[in-house]
């Protein structure tokens, strides 16, 4: 699979460019050949000329490739200033979180989108934190794979694979995992944050809370494969128009989102994602 590095010159990617004609936006790529930024030759693949088309009307701005050796040259390229935004693992991010977020991950084929996942326990009870519940019994919302493979993907990211629980249930739904609970039979609740929604915050703004007798121990999103990410002090203007032109790419040009998007297997569609979605926070 062909690993592809996206930097983007983001300074420059709104009004400046009517100001600066050199403004540029520079695309980088792992390469046996690092080297300088160029413009495309005339071997390059039509779907690399197509996204580099693509992004080149959209954004104005001359559009360069930049040959890099590996995604840690990006990653420390990145936080250098000398590229704005580039395709990174957990591995290349961990280094570069301070001075980086992600902006864009990609939904698989048949994929779930990274919806959050919230893990309940009863308020009054022992459990303080997600480490609390090692040996315990949790309940999940039902079998889907929104019910019961993202949550279990989003435990075993933060070191809670199957092994280290008592035990697992699997309930009918999120009420019945909920009276679970409540019974005793589960020490916490497992639920997608749509599900988590409908069954415990109420309607009216004015009512109670129906989970008031319930701690969040944990509220977070699967931890992303890979993630396009940008320094940290980019501008949010900068920042909303690169998601944008990503996110409908596989609608509006299709070859350019095969090429962009050929860092991940099966790839559906580009999604916007949160700061650390590279970092499976505890």
């Amino acid at each position: 699979m062909r690993k592809i590095l996206l930097a983007v010159s983001a300074i420059v990617l709104i009004a400046a460019a009517a100001q600066t004609p050199d403004a540029s936006l520079r695309i980088a790529a792992v390469s046996a050949k690092p080297g300088p930024c160029a413009s495309l030759d005339a071997t390059a693949a039509p779907g690399e000329k197509a996204y580099f088309d693509h992004l080149a009307k959209r954004l104005d701005v001359k559009v360069l490739k930049c040959p890099v050796a590996d995604p840690a040259a990006a990653a420390a390229a990145l936080a250098a200033g000398s590229l704005d935004m580039a395709v990174l693992d957990p591995a290349s991010f961990a280094p570069v979180a301070g001075a980086t977020r992600a902006i864009l991950t990609i939904r698989p084929e048949g994929g779930l989108n990274r919806i959050p996942v919230v893990v309940a326990a009863p308020a009054a009870g022992p459990a303080k934190r997600l480490e609390d519940l090692r040996g315990k019994t949790l309940a999940f919302g039902g079998s889907t794979p929104a019910a019961r493979a993202l949550p279990s993907k989003v435990l075993a990211d933060r070191g809670l694979g199957a092994d280290v629980f008592k035990a697992e249930l699997v309930a009918a739904d999120a009420a019945d995992a909920l009276g679970k609970l409540r019974s005793g039979e589960a020490d916490a609740i497992v639920l997608h944050a749509a599900a988590w929604q409908r069954l415990c915050m109420p309607d009216d703004p004015k009512a109670k809370p129906l989970c008031s007798d319930l701690k969040v121990l944990l509220k977070a999103r699967p931890q992303a494969a890979q993630a396009i990410v940008v320094r940290k002090d980019i501008a949010n203007e900068a920042r909303y128009r690169l998601i944008g032109i990503h996110m409908p790419m596989h609608l509006e040009n299709r070859t350019a989102f095969s090429w962009a998007s050929s860092w991940a297997p099966k790839a559906a569609e580009f999604e916007p994602a949160e700061a650390l979605a590279l970092v499976a926070a505890r």
